[in-house]
């Protein structure tokens, strides 16, 4: 079974409509596949009906922005399987907010360098539940100031420390996984390999905050890869898989089901799916969705 776990559409910072991905990913001969926008459950209701129309299991996900303070890391949490996706989204949408006033502000800080307007960036985002660093890039790009949206250009203009770089705080880690789990999902730690902190996962594992880790992606190497398989291996995890795809918004590319979920990763994720969803369901039982 092929499972693609990892992917953005238009709702957040991709480039493709869930339209678009989920008859692409029937394409290329994909089982499973999960979108996980930014901060976003919107793809969710048409991904798994266009999925099953098209005999592609759309696997509930979202991937959610969150502050790891003991190794003060901006770290990436996948959620898979969330049965109340308004209460998270409510909580979610204030974190999407802050990442959009601080985008807004770096790009009206551009408007002294470049001849761009502010319809430009409303034009570009409209599609998106938020205003994020790739729609600026794309109105650069329309303007011929790069051919790459995300490279040299994007690295120079939005470096952390940088005058167009704007800062926020994306809720506590553990506060985001805790909201995770009480929505009914399971909870993955995304692309380990992204992070500096060596000490990420332990730091994660020890506080309870993980059921999985992602294995298969582009940023993690080998070495990387061999820690996941020894933590998940000694603390009981599993292991999934993703290309994290984001069409042309990508430094390099990697075209959807370039990296895919490890079989025994796909079968224990499902299976924890239903669990967490019967416990939800057991603890939640006048819960309509």
């Amino acid at each position: 079974m092929k499972a693609d776990l990892h992917c953005h559409t238009v709702l957040s910072d991709g480039a493709m409509r869930v339209d678009q991905i989920i008859p692409y990913a029937k394409r290329i001969g994909l089982d499973y596949i999960a979108i996980s926008d930014h901060e976003s459950t919107h793809s969710i209701p048409e991904a798994v009906i266009l999925g099953k129309e098209l005999g592609v299991h759309a696997i509930p996900a979202v991937e959610a922005n969150a502050w790891h303070e003991e190794t003060q890391t901006n770290v990436h949490i996948l959620c898979y399987y969330p049965i109340d996706t308004d209460r998270l989204q409510h909580s979610l949408s204030k974190d999407l907010k802050k990442l959009s006033d601080a985008v807004t502000k770096s790009y009206q800080s551009l408007m002294d360098e470049y001849p761009i307007t502010m319809d430009q960036l409303y034009e570009v985002s409209k599609e998106s539940t938020g205003v994020y660093y790739t729609h600026i890039m794309q109105v650069l790009s329309m303007m011929g100031y790069t051919g790459t949206p995300i490279g040299q250009l994007h690295n120079e203009l939005f470096r952390a420390g940088g005058p167009h770089k704007f800062p926020y705080r994306y809720m506590d880690a553990k506060t985001v996984t805790d909201l995770l789990h009480s929505c009914g999902g399971v909870v993955v730690l995304a692309h380990p390999g992204q992070y500096k902190a060596d000490n990420v996962m332990e730091m994660m594992i020890e506080e309870h905050m993980l059921d999985g880790i992602e294995l298969n992606h582009p940023r993690n190497d080998e070495k990387t890869r061999e820690h996941i398989t020894s933590l998940c291996k000694e603390h009981d995890l599993f292991m999934t898989g993703g290309t994290d795809f984001h069409g042309l918004y990508t430094k390099t590319p990697y075209p959807l089901g370039s990296f895919l979920c490890p079989k025994e990763g796909l079968q224990r994720l499902i299976l924890a799916g239903e669990q967490a969803n019967k416990a939800f369901y057991e603890k939640h039982p006048k819960f309509k969705k």
